[in-house]
């Protein structure tokens, strides 16, 4: 017992410590917009438990104080993980009514916590004088719908800009307004921003006090999207809608009861819609380079060079990384030209992009694997990449270095320069007199005698050619109609065969084989469009696939969630193990194809 006495005594000259240790949190809320004839809340709240009436309020200049000081205290202890934890609160409320209209500041309060003082910030409030017939609704009628005017509840349709260059992004926020008592949001239809790229932004669920045709409203976002416009001209974005369910309180002065009367709630439905707003895109200006490729943001460039020197038939990169703002997702890769006796190979790829309301801002790196087979020196030109920037309406070109790789002989007779049969044009290698020899014409000479032209022999020949063309033309005809079948049926058949892939990935995940699992996941993703739009995987990137579906009008949610499944099974085809994560990729790849089947068809 006396045991348990002294943990507890500890704890709580521990708990006391880290009290005093902790910084103490003293602030005031109020809304920073309000309306004559509104009263309002004002909250100051401290996070330790202050000295007894040491609480010093402002003086509320332009207030009337209508009530106040309301004293609300809480104190909790929590365990988590064996850990405590123990927090204190103290607010003081008051409830003002403005005098008048205009700009007006609450001074800051004062309090004293273990001898200390603090105080909070000044507080601006904005007041503003409301129409005339926004306060003049007859609350006197029984009838719950007329307690709630028209232009009490809203639907708005808000965005950022109006207009813009084709490439560069809005932010489009759907947002309820309202001066009503707002239960139930339902039935929320968002339109398509069909001529866009969209993606849908995080964003606090809080609401806010608005001003909006002279009046005071609560507002509270629906949804929050980044718009970046994909052609130029007028779009118009179309309405959305939804349905509320308002919350109505009528005095009821009935005889049952003459002195107090009686409340009653009552619900009152209302269909909203927003109005179509209209984005006018503008198309690049003239003048754009050779190069340019519908980039569009502020952007720089860093790189990092192969290796001066490297050994021939032996494989090296060039990497380039494209760092800024912009329409990041849209980039093409920047062209790199190598030397006829280089092999190029396909461009990795590897994106870190992140969406915010501000934009998509992150850095793309393209890698460039190669193969040098022949010796020499060979100079390499530098690489350019072009972008429009619409701040300073301006083109802007940006490159790296120009530079020169010397390729040494790996001791193989195919490397291996030959005096006097070798030469060097350009950084080609070409053999002479080795691969094609001249045609000797000693021992040739015409012969004599009749001509051919009109005899049987000549007829013969002629029926002998006409029937192998005519052969050689039906066969032709066959394969290509054959050829096209092959080509419709796969195009047809893309997704049972990606249900085929991802059948065998299933069963790699059912025997724990993790990198075999994720290795049928690209195949099957990379497959499924391979086949669907008759494109060959050598010449598949993201970029090609999120132009491939974004113009046969699939979702950018679903495009970018295909992408995604892509990203994730080549990291983890290496990456650390972790629970879940096959099961998560594989129903995911199924869904996403399955609702990438559904847009399509529409």
């Amino acid at each position: 017992m006396k045991s348990i006495l002294r943990l507890t005594l500890l704890c709580i000259a521990l708990l006391s410590s880290v009290t005093s240790w902790a910084q103490v949190s003293f602030t005031v809320n109020a809304p920073a917009l309000t309306a004559t004839g509104q009263p309002f809340r004002v909250e100051f709240s401290v996070d330790a438990e202050p000295e007894q009436n040491s609480f010093k309020a402002p003086s509320f200049e332009g207030f009337d104080v209508l009530a106040g000081p309301s004293v609300s205290t809480g104190h909790s202890i929590q365990f988590i993980n064996g850990r405590q934890s123990a927090s204190y609160s103290c607010t003081y409320t008051y409830v003002l009514l403005p005098n008048s209209a205009g700009k007006f500041t609450i001074e800051p309060a004062s309090i004293t916590v273990e001898g200390k003082n603090y105080s909070t910030k000044r507080q601006l409030v904005e007041v503003i004088a409301e129409k005339e017939e926004a306060t003049t609704t007859n609350r006197s009628r029984k009838n719950p719908e007329n307690q709630i005017a028209k232009e009490d509840i809203l639907l708005r349709l808000k965005v950022s800009e109006t207009s813009l260059y084709k490439g560069e992004s809005l932010r489009a926020s759907l947002v309820l307004y309202t001066r009503a008592n707002i239960d139930n949001v339902e039935d929320v239809t968002i339109p398509p921003f069909d001529g866009f790229w969209s993606q849908e932004l995080t964003f606090e669920n809080t609401p806010s006090r608005e001003e909006y045709n002279g009046r005071i409203y609560e507002t509270y976002k629906i949804t929050e999207l980044l718009l970046s416009p994909q052609q130029s001209g007028k779009i118009t974005i179309p309405e959305a809608s939804l349905s509320v369910r308002a919350q109505v309180i009528v005095n009821d002065n009935g005889r049952h009861d003459p002195f107090f009367g009686r409340r009653q709630i009552y619900h009152v439905t209302r269909n909203l819609k927003s109005e179509p707003i209209t984005i006018n895109v503008k198309e690049f200006p003239a003048g754009a380079p050779a190069n340019f490729n519908g980039a569009v943001g502020n952007y720089t460039i860093s790189y990092k060079l192969p290796e001066s020197e490297i050994v021939s038939n032996s494989a090296d990169q060039f990497e380039i990384t494209i760092s800024g703002s912009g329409n990041l997702k849209f980039l093409t890769a920047p062209k790199l030209s190598l030397p006829e006796s280089f092999e190029l190979y396909d461009t990795k790829v590897v994106d870190n992009i992140k969406v915010s309301d501000t934009g998509t801002s992150g850095s793309i790196t393209y890698t460039y694997p190669f193969v040098a087979r022949s010796v020499g020196e060979f100079s390499i030109e530098a690489v350019e990449f072009c972008y429009f920037n619409p701040k300073t309406q301006q083109y802007n070109s940006l490159s790296t270095e120009p530079f020169t790789i010397t390729v040494l002989d790996d001791g193989t007779s195919s490397s291996t320069p030959i005096v006097g049969n070798y030469t060097n044009y350009g950084g080609t290698m070409r053999q002479l007199d080795r691969d094609i020899r001249f045609i000797h014409t000693a021992g040739l000479s015409a012969t004599t005698g009749e001509t051919l032209v009109l005899t049987p022999i000549f007829w013969l020949i002629v029926v002998i050619m006409l029937s192998l063309f005519a052969a050689t033309y039906v066969t032709l005809s066959k394969r290509i109609r054959d050829n096209r079948n092959v080509v419709a049926r796969r195009m047809k058949h893309a997704d049972k065969m990606a249900v085929k892939r991802l059948r065998m990935a299933e069963r790699s995940m059912k025997e724990g084989n993790r990198h075999a699992f994720f290795e049928e996941m690209l195949r099957a993703m990379w497959g499924y469009i391979s086949d669907k739009f008759n494109i060959p995987v050598s010449n598949l990137t993201k970029e090609t696939i999120r132009e491939e579906l974004y113009r046969r009008n699939v979702s950018s949610a679903l495009v970018e969630q295909f992408c995604e499944i892509i990203s994730r099974s080549e990291e983890a085809q290496y990456a650390p193990s972790a629970e879940g994560d096959m099961s998560d990729v594989y129903t995911l790849a199924i869904e996403v194809i399955s609702r990438i089947e559904e847009s399509i068809k529409r």
